[in-house]
């Protein structure tokens, strides 16, 4: 896999990885994790495509210029890639914050993409009480409660079985999350709490969207992700019904089925 460095506006520079020869996949971590969350799945995309993969909170410190991002700086980083590799098309695949993230790409370059894959992730906006409870939760880690937060949180990303038969995948992730700076994690919950509502960009998308749902995640709302007034004119369902919100680790062979079928059904749409 080959490293990248790219200079950019929300960060000193971007760092990304890159395999495989094929058709573009823009491939996106979520919170709090890094590239090495898709371990399981990049090598059966590399095998049929091109692999991309930026790393925000990789082994190497990756310092955000002025203390904040957004989904909009993160979403204008990935056309940064895409120019820097001369890509005019590209497939994006996002986990939970990495949806977020794509779904703000697709309101602002939607001509690049030959197709969505949402993750765990949605274009609904946090309700009320989740808003309040994240607000609460940037102003633990911006006075150091990083650790004691992610002890809580990152177990609670798994399916309960899982998470009992699996612990020392459970215990990696949490390690590699416990590696980021303080100030690079409050940063990105920050944007993750203040993303804008995107049901509008699902709705009237003109290229296929993806929704992967684990029915043991217990930070999704199954009904309303489900609901028709949000999902795309084409869009690509699956339910796993023993995945939390982590299928690439949960159920990473299901889902690399699900995402190559996705992969090869865009890109048969767009084969000039």
């Amino acid at each position: 896999m080959e490293k990248k460095q790219l200079l950019n506006k929300t960060f000193d520079e971007i760092v990304y990885y890159k395999t495989g020869a094929g058709p573009a996949i823009l491939l996106v971590h979520g919170f709090p994790a890094n590239a090495e969350l898709w371990r399981f799945v990049v090598p059966v995309l590399a095998e049929k495509y091109t692999v991309i993969l930026p790393d925000f909170f990789g082994k190497e410190e990756i310092w955000l210029k002025d203390g904040e991002t957004s989904t909009s700086l993160l979403a204008e980083s990935f056309n940064d890639i895409l120019v820097h590799e001369n890509l005019s098309k590209v497939l994006y695949i996002g986990h939970s914050m990495g949806g977020y993230m794509g779904l703000e790409f697709a309101s602002r370059y939607p001509e690049k993409l030959v197709g969505l894959s949402l993750v765990h992730s949605s274009p609904l906006p946090d309700d009320e009480a989740r808003a309040e409870g994240r607000r609460k939760t940037v102003t633990i880690l911006q006075q150091g409660g990083k650790r004691l937060f992610l002890k809580k949180m990152v177990p609670a990303l798994f399916a309960p079985a899982f998470l009992e038969s699996n612990p020392e995948i459970v215990e990696r992730q949490l390690n590699e999350s416990v590696q980021v700076n303080d100030e690079s994690l409050a940063a990105f919950y920050k944007a993750i709490m203040e993303r804008r509502e995107t049901t509008g960009i699902t709705k009237n998308a003109e290229f296929p969207i993806q929704t992967i749902i684990g029915k043991k995640d217990s930070i999704a709302n199954i009904t309303k992700e489900l609901a028709g007034e949000i999902l795309a004119n084409v869009n690509f369902v699956r339910v796993y019904e023993n995945a939390g919100h982590m299928a690439m680790l949960e159920n990473s062979r299901e889902l690399n089925v699900d995402l190559l079928d996705f992969a090869a059904y865009c890109w048969s749409r767009n084969k000039t």
